[in-house]
């Protein structure tokens, strides 16, 4: 947690408003996409229950349909009056009988069978039928052969007599004359042409049932994997299981008082919703994404000011004094950038004057250690050392006086800040003659100058610690080998270099450039580079390199300006 806590607190402001941003638009847009899917969700769910009841009740009504025509019919026989002479005169003769059978009732009961398919067959049983007539007539004592006369309940109604098992259905009407029942006409029906409108309705992943109002199943039929359903063989249970199991609708008949059940499992339902999700996601897809781009473009727009604002403070932190952001909006983050800008003025103001005051510091130590030499005390002196050196045959006293004397007075330049290149070189030369007699002649000197360069200003004894540090740090501690020392003074990109190399021991480049941050005692080499970043800049610093093992290099470079007088 911590962690997560860290690294959110180290990111960057720009991503933190883009995650705001993306988090406070998907919120409501979360909880308006899961209210709009209930409310779809709930309207799949209705319509489907709605279409699977429509389906329903169209099936039941074409059901019923048939089922009415069938009761029509079994009306219109029990009432004609061919049938009705067949039933109640029973004093006919058998010739007139035969005749009327075969003439008037055969086609009467035949013909509508050619007209319904799912007629099998029309029956009348009557008490004045002596004998079986064919297919259609026969003497009632016979109704108790048949499967359903079992079940007839006593009634003028049409009852419908249904078995499963056998797939058999019958729609039978007893007459009476009075009490006694005088004739059973009987319509026997295909079962599978009755159920058929409800048979097409079950496809995959459903199924149906009929219920007499007996609560006894006349048909069932379904198209599952599996089914607890069909497993019941009792009525009650299976209902039990559809309610608890299934989703389901139901339609009671008129004519038989059937009831009709029309099922699927809850997953069937379900699928038709996740479908609706699965639509849902392409759009909820885009509007995440929109929602993305728009946040990273207002927290990019946003925050555009306070990055510059922050890499210019980076560039200043690292030694950059320029401001390159600016705003003139009147919001905070416009407060800030004009703050940040006048606090820079500000800064760049006072390091002005820093540096006029460290320019003026330098100048008075360099013109306090020029004042505690008396020159020309100090020429006196040694021009009387040098005579006494000549009067006593002291070739090397001389040569040493000579030098210091020349090495003074070039140094001193009569309290001149600035030398020309051919002074310095006079300087140094004076310098490494004393400094070769002071080591035996152990090194050699080499040097290279470009003539044109000769009166350029540089300032005054800012070679001389260089030349100084080359023989300490690098000849001196050399014990092997040729010591030598090269200066080089030329011309390049419109700069004089002053180059000093020795091939002296050289140290590790990072150990190298601390010689620059070295806090020696006296005019050492880090006021040398102190002095030039204050007179021309940063980029005229002192560079040097160096490797181990063969030796060390030091620039110095100053801009060209050509000295028009020299006294």
């Amino acid at each position: 947690m911590k962690s997560l806590l860290k690294k959110y607190n180290d990111m960057k402001y720009r991503y933190k408003l883009t995650n705001l941003l993306v988090v406070v638009s998907l919120v409501p847009m979360t909880v308006l996409a899961l209210y709009s899917h209930s409310r779809m969700s709930s309207l799949v769910r209705k319509n489907e229950m709605e279409d699977m009841y429509s389906i329903l009740e169209q099936t039941r009504e074409n059901i019923d349909g048939q089922i009415e025509i069938y009761a029509s019919l079994l009306n219109y026989l029990t009432y004609s009056p061919e049938i009705q002479e067949v039933i109640f005169n029973k004093d006919m003769d058998r010739y007139t009988a035969y005749e009327q059978y075969t003439e008037v009732v055969d086609p009467l009961l035949t013909v509508p069978k050619s007209y319904h398919e799912a007629i099998l067959g029309i029956h009348l049983f009557a008490e004045s039928i002596p004998v079986r007539h064919e297919y259609t007539l026969a003497p009632l004592s016979e109704v108790d052969g048949e499967w359903w006369s079992d079940k007839l309940n006593n009634t003028v109604t049409v009852q419908w007599i249904v078995d499963r098992d056998n797939r058999q259905i019958a729609a039978v009407r007893e007459i009476y004359d009075g009490k006694i029942r005088e004739a059973v006409l009987c319509i026997s029906l295909d079962y599978g042409k009755v159920f058929q409108p409800l048979a097409n309705i079950i496809e995959r992943n459903s199924g149906g049932f009929v219920v007499d109002d007996q609560q006894n199943i006349v048909y069932h039929g379904e198209n599952l994997a599996a089914s607890d359903i069909s497993a019941q063989k009792e009525t009650a249970k299976k209902l039990d299981r559809l309610r608890e199991e299934y989703t389901y609708v139901s339609s009671s008949g008129h004519e038989t008082r059937w009831t009709y059940y029309f099922y699927k499992p809850p997953a069937v339902i379900e699928s038709s919703v996740s479908k609706v999700l699965i639509s849902e996601i392409p759009l909820i897809g885009f509007c995440v994404v929109i929602i993305i781009v728009l946040g990273m473009t207002f927290s990019k727009l946003f925050t555009r000011k306070i990055e510059q604002l922050t890499r210019n403070m980076e560039q200043v932190n690292q030694g950059s004094r320029e401001v390159t952001v600016y705003s003139d909006s009147g919001d905070e983050v416009g407060q800030l950038v004009r703050s940040f800008h006048h606090m820079m003025d500000e800064i760049n103001r006072l390091i002005e004057e820093v540096y006029e005051n460290k320019i003026a510091l330098k100048e008075f130590e360099l013109k306090a250690l020029t004042a505690q030499i008396n020159p020309h005390f100090l020429y006196n002196s040694l021009s009387i050392i040098n005579w006494m050196a000549i009067k006593s045959r002291q070739k090397e006293i001389s040569r040493v006086t000579l030098a210091l004397s020349t090495f003074y007075r070039t140094a001193l330049s009569k309290g001149a800040d600035m030398v020309t290149v051919e002074t310095c070189i006079r300087n140094i030369e004076a310098y490494l003659e004393i400094q070769l007699i002071m080591h035996d002649n152990d090194f050699k000197v080499e040097w290279n100058i470009d003539p044109s360069v000769q009166q350029e200003l540089v300032p005054k004894l800012a070679l001389q610690p260089i030349v100084e540090n080359a023989l300490e740090h690098g000849l001196d501690v050399k014990e092997e080998g040729e010591k030598l020392l090269k200066l080089y003074f030329f011309e390049e990109n419109g700069d004089v270099v002053i180059r000093v190399e020795d091939n002296g021991i050289g140290m590790e480049q990072e150990q190298a450039e601390k010689l620059l941050t070295y806090q020696a005692k006296g005019y050492g080499l880090k006021n040398v580079n102190d002095r030039m970043c204050i007179l021309y800049g940063e980029k005229y610093a002192i560079r040097i390199l160096s490797k181990v093992g063969e030796g060390t290099s030091v620039d110095m470079r100053i801009p060209k300006e050509v000295k028009k007088d020299e006294t």
